[in-house]
């Protein structure tokens, strides 16, 4: 009994102390309301932010794939640009090299031009028989072409591929291949001739067999002559060849006359 009572005094005190504590407690279920509205909002705020910042992980992952792009765009940029530095080294020195090359140009080409007209005007006398040209020569315009010129009685220049004739073209012509042998194959001493006699009439085709027979071999060792130009077998100083072939049948070519002058 005096167990239980002893208890139940114990419990009795702590009721009354309970009770004691609820008095002091301030219990507002309004406030309580209140605070839950609160703590709701706090968390749809936290959902919120935490789905910003997730978005916002999102866009720091591509903002830093970009930035790694524009890091490799600025060393190709970098590298680029080195490799426009030495290209426009190498441009500049290829401008200087070609300066270096027209200059060339213009003096090999001056250079030339005066050999060939220095052999033109030796040779232009020999082939040509007539009086009405007197000089032959070979000339560079603006535009940097040549042009071959007969030089007039009344001491004009004109163009050979103008009003002149056939005959007087096809002689400036023949004098211009032979120039060029002299000057382009100076140890050679060859001259190789086809068909010179295109357009050239009688007498020009006897006074070049005389010039190819009497003046050129003072300048030209050996001289190849090809013609169907019967005349000018007069031209001929070492040996004489004439050749046939019968086309009907397709046969092979045959020395028909050899003859030793």
């Amino acid at each position: 009994y005096f167990e239980l009572k002893k208890s139940f005094v114990e419990n009795e005190n702590q009721i009354q102390n309970l009770i004691q504590l609820k008095s002091q407690l301030s219990y507002n279920p309004e406030q309580e309301r209140q605070l839950f509205d609160e703590i709701k909002n706090d968390e749809r705020r936290i959902a919120l932010i935490e789905q910003e910042k997730n978005s916002l992980s999102i866009l720091i992952n591509e903002k830093n794939k970009r930035l790694e792009n524009l890091i490799k765009i600025k060393d190709n940029l970098e590298k680029n640009k080195k490799e426009i530095e030495y290209l426009q080294k190498t441009v500049d020195s290829f401008f200087i090299l070609q300066n270096v090359l027209q200059d060339t140009q213009t003096q090999l080409r001056m250079e030339f031009t005066e050999s060939t007209n220095s052999a033109l005007k030796d040779i232009w006398s020999r082939i040509y028989p007539y009086g009405d040209y007197t000089e032959l020569k070979l000339d560079v315009d603006e535009a940097g072409d040549y042009l071959l010129k007969l030089k007039t009685i009344g001491d004009n220049w004109i163009n050979a591929d103008g009003i002149t004739s056939g005959g007087e073209r096809s002689s400036a012509s023949l004098a211009l291949r032979i120039a060029f042998s002299l000057v382009l194959t100076q140890n050679l001493s060859w001259l190789v001739l086809d068909e010179p006699t295109h357009n050239l009439d009688k007498q020009t085709i006897s006074e070049l067999a005389i010039t190819l027979k009497e003046h050129l071999p003072e300048i030209v060792d050996q001289i190849f002559l090809i013609t169907h130009e019967t005349e000018l077998e007069k031209a001929a100083s070492g040996k004489l060849y004439r050749l046939e072939r019968n086309k009907e049948e397709d046969g092979s070519t045959k020395v028909i006359i050899e003859s030793k002058l």
